[in-house]
């Protein structure tokens, strides 16, 4: 017979712990991330672009967008980001932005023609 597990029984066996798998400052992270991802396939959709969007996790881009004519477009979207020290100085009293994190597209993004759109999760 086969005995079935039940959550006691990883959390007692194996130290496994669900709200522990990711840390609070992760879940904010990620939840802005795809905020942003589909604040922009939105975008796109609306400007009439035909959007599929990557399964892959590990994959290099996170959208394709396709015009009306056929021309086929590789994005990786990024949520704009930005410093709150500067050498260890709180940034508090700047105005927004005047520290803004800027990122670059990897080698791999490079040879592959791949987009960074950069989508601000506060705007």
């Amino acid at each position: 017979m086969v005995r079935s597990s039940t959550k006691s029984d990883k959390s007692s066996k194996s130290g496994y712990k669900p709200d522990k798998l990711i840390s609070e400052r992760q879940k904010k992270t990620s939840i802005k991330g795809t905020a942003t991802e589909y604040e922009a396939i939105a975008r796109f959709t609306k400007e009439g672009y035909f959007v599929a969007k990557s399964v892959d996790p590990a994959c290099p881009f996170d959208i394709v967008i396709v015009d009306k004519d056929g021309k086929i477009t590789l994005i990786d979207i990024k949520t704009i980001t930005y410093r709150k020290t500067n050498r260890g100085k709180s940034l508090k009293d700047k105005p927004k932005g005047s520290y803004k994190i800027y990122r670059s597209p990897t080698k791999e993004q490079k040879k592959l023609g791949i987009k960074l759109i950069m989508v601000d999760y506060e705007s």
